[in-house]
């Protein structure tokens, strides 16, 4: 039996959880070490063979994406130079097709996947050129607008002679000079030029940028890369880089593959379509690197071997008692109550699973409570199904905006949740308080007297007063509910309530709606004489009608959200009465700076009163010193746009009207203003129709066709796209 013994210790030992995890450890490191080592024997020339794999596949992919959008383009531009406008535009010339055939290039540079930069349609019958922005002669396009060394106004006259059908000409820097002390770099562009050789007086640029085609289509992690065209000339080539073999000297190293040229990887090959050379380079030294064995590899692999084994020992001895110490006091453990052991690993683990079933709770509480449906593996079973309840909803705001993620903030936050929790529990044992918001905290409170409930939210009250430094409390309570299945209907009632918060700086508690109230604004007649006296800069006037509003505001109990809604109204107000021509839009936004915060920081009406006639006399001020600057040709446009708002306007009506070319006219008007012209058209008619809208008897359509918009989809399209919501959204906010 002794000689036994031995065995039997042994066969013990090999079947504990000490062994196991070191037979285990010792298999994975073996395991380990003849895989680095195998690999490491075969790879190296695999490896290489995969770089280069992998960068032939790299320039394939980059030149198919090259060559189906170059031949993309030629097909979408030819169909587009065909068209029955383009066409027209060169038999017999008219400023009427002029909008039509901006638009339709306006579409065409607008889709972003086809990297189009602009397109320009040259005759040379009136040396005039038609692009996106609008109309101008050749010397203004070539030479200021799209500005270029490499192609000067006279290569552009030179095409005319020219006998090809359409031609893809190498990239160039191009900048719009029209500012000569500060020109606008346009980028680098890849000019394509269409022409019929029928018509040899009229052709079409495509200008594709080429910097966005890089980054769309290049696929390689190396940024070295080249296009030639088969004239030898170099399409495109990536920045920064040093110079590339010629073409001459491409050519004799064959149509496709790789080479090594002094220390460098070419890989290269040819368009189906285009017949462009498309070349990558790479350091040899680079693709080397990444597969070359050395020393220091094989070191530092060894050693890993040598420390992964004694940490395996060192990793086995520590878990292996602990764990079977936590194992056994996991299956006693209280499921209310998390246990408690001298075991520092289990104290975390117990901690972690109570804590983790608190916030299965909590979150099948909030689902639950906002009707959102979740799997039945992660819903808790809530305890309160058939007893009656009622929220209490505490909402905080914080007199900082910046306050919110401020830690001080927060504690207080959490501060104020243990507050509660301590002042409802004693009379409430069941009560639930959760933070469901970044500054909302609810309590879920089991009871059917509403007076206790009152009388403890008094109590509340007087503390949260003493806490106005940090910010304003507002308590929102609901009806008495009979079951949990009215949680959602609830939940949705304090929440309504709580907008129906007043602005004064005190707690409030809300019970129950308050009557619809009247409107917080301005009549429609005293709107106007608001615009227009801030237009004029009035400050009189303006005090004064302002002062009759705050009258009017007296003895009312309108609502925070109502008067806030309103102030952000008057924001929008007067940026579109005043900007561009009344004011500096830049002293404007720097009265208007930061103005939905300030907003925010109104805890009273008498601060909303005196931050909104603020902006009021700030933005008078700004228009008294802004009409000593006033420029008789903007005048006059922002005055024909205003009086004939309701019908077409053309820029070549109002150029000729000014005995100047639409181009020079646009040009000024946008160095005077700040915008371009259609811009400002469609920012008045937007304005003008918000004004309108304001008076509910006015009808969408009535509002659309006064301010010029025939079709009521492009009305409501426009709308949308200068206030954020639809004609009809705007008018239910106002209401």
């Amino acid at each position: 039996m002794k000689n036994l013994h031995p065995v039997l210790f042994i066969r013990n030992n090999a079947n504990s959880l000490f062994m196991r995890l070191i037979a285990g450890f010792l298999c994975i490191i073996v395991l380990f070490a003849s895989l680095t080592l195998y690999s490491m024997s075969v790879s190296k020339e695999s490896v290489r063979k995969e770089i280069v794999k992998y960068n032939t596949l790299m320039l394939e992919s980059t030149r198919e994406n090259y060559e189906n959008h170059f031949n993309l383009i030629k097909n979408q531009m030819l169909l587009f130079y065909y068209s029955k406008e383009v066409q027209n535009l060169h038999k017999s010339p008219s400023y009427s097709n002029f909008p039509l055939i901006v638009r339709d290039i306006t579409t065409w540079v607008g889709n972003p996947y086809l990297f189009i930069e602009n397109i320009a349609i040259y005759s040379k019958q009136n040396d005039i050129v038609l692009e996106k922005g609008t109309s101008t002669n050749a010397e203004d396009m070539f030479s200021k607008f799209y500005s270029s060394s490499e192609y000067p106004l006279a290569f552009w006259r030179q095409q005319f002679t020219e006998s090809y059908s359409n031609r893809i000409f190498p990239s160039a820097a191009m900048v719009n000079t029209i500012f000569r002390d500060q020109p606008q770099i346009l980028g680098e562009l890849i000019p394509i030029i269409f022409r019929d050789n029928d018509h040899p007086d009229f052709y079409m640029v495509v200008f594709l940028n080429a910097q966005k085609m890089y980054k769309a289509f290049h696929q390689s992690i190396y940024d070295d890369f080249i296009i030639y065209n088969d004239l030898g000339q170099a399409i495109f080539e990536s920045p920064n880089q040093e110079p590339f073999l010629s073409y001459d000297e491409l050519q004799t190293r064959g149509g496709v593959g790789e080479f090594v040229h002094e220390d460098k990887y070419y890989f290269k090959m040819k368009g189906d379509v285009t017949g462009y050379q498309y070349v990558y380079r790479v350091l040899v030294k680079r693709i080397a690197s990444q597969y070359r064995l050395n020393i220091t590899l094989i070191v530092a692999v060894v050693a890993a071997i040598l420390l992964s084994i004694l940490f395996s020992f060192l990793f086995t001895a520590r878990i292996n008692n602990p764990l079977k110490k936590v194992i056994e006091s996991i299956r006693d453990m209280n499921e209310h109550v998390p246990y408690r052991s001298n075991i520092k690993e289990f104290n975390i683990i117990s901690n972690e699973l109570h804590g983790n079933q608190m916030i299965r709770k909590q979150l099948s509480f909030i689902h639950h409570l906002k009707a959102i449906r979740s799997s039945d593996h992660d819903t808790v079973r809530l305890d309160f199904i058939d007893k009656p309840f009622l929220f209490i909803l505490f909402q905080i705001k914080a007199n900082n905006i910046d306050a919110i993620t401020q830690p001080v903030f927060q504690k207080w936050l959490y501060y104020m949740k243990t507050f509660i929790d301590s002042k409802l529990k004693p009379s409430f044992p069941d009560v639930l308080t959760f933070q469901v918001e970044h500054d909302q905290i609810l309590s879920y409170v089991f009871t059917e007297a509403m007076a206790d409930v009152d009388e403890l939210l008094n109590q509340m009250k007087d503390v949260f007063d003493h806490d106005r430094d940090h910010g304003i409390v507002t308590i929102a309570i609901s009806s008495l509910h009979s079951a949990s299945i009215h949680l959602t209907k609830a939940y949705e009632e304090v929440q309504d309530l709580v907008g129906e918060r007043l602005l004064i700086n005190e707690t409030q508690i809300i019970r129950k709606r308050a009557a619809r109230q009247m409107a917080v604004g301005f009549s429609l007649d005293q709107d106007k004489e608001f615009d227009a006296n801030l237009k004029e800069g009035n400050a009189a006037q303006l005090t004064a009608l302002m002062e009759r509003l705050y009258a009017r505001w007296q003895g009312k109990e309108f609502t925070a959200a109502m008067l806030m809604r309103f102030a952000e109204s008057m924001v929008g107000k007067i940026r579109h009465a005043v900007v561009p021509n009344y004011a500096e839009s830049d002293r404007i936004e720097e009265i208007l700076q930061g103005s939905d915060d300030r907003i925010q920081l109104c805890n009273t009406l008498q601060d909303l009163e005196q931050l909104l006639f603020v902006w009021v006399m700030g933005t008078a001020d700004a228009v008294r010193v802004k009409k000593e600057e006033k420029y008789p040709v903007t005048s006059f446009v922002i005055d024909y746009i205003n009086e004939h708002l309701s019908e077409e306007i053309y820029l070549d009506v109002l150029a000729d009207k000014l005995k100047m070319s639409s181009g020079y006219l646009s040009s000024y008007f946008k160095g005077k203003t700040g915008k371009n012209i259609v811009d400002y058209i469609n920012e008045t008619r937007i304005a003008r129709a918000a004004s309108l809208l304001a008076d509910n008897r006015i009808k969408v359509h009535d509002a659309a066709k006064t301010v010029g918009y025939q079709n009521i989809t492009s009305f409501n399209r426009m709308f949308k796209k200068y206030t954020g919501v639809t004609p009809s959204e705007y008018r239910k906010r106002l209401g």
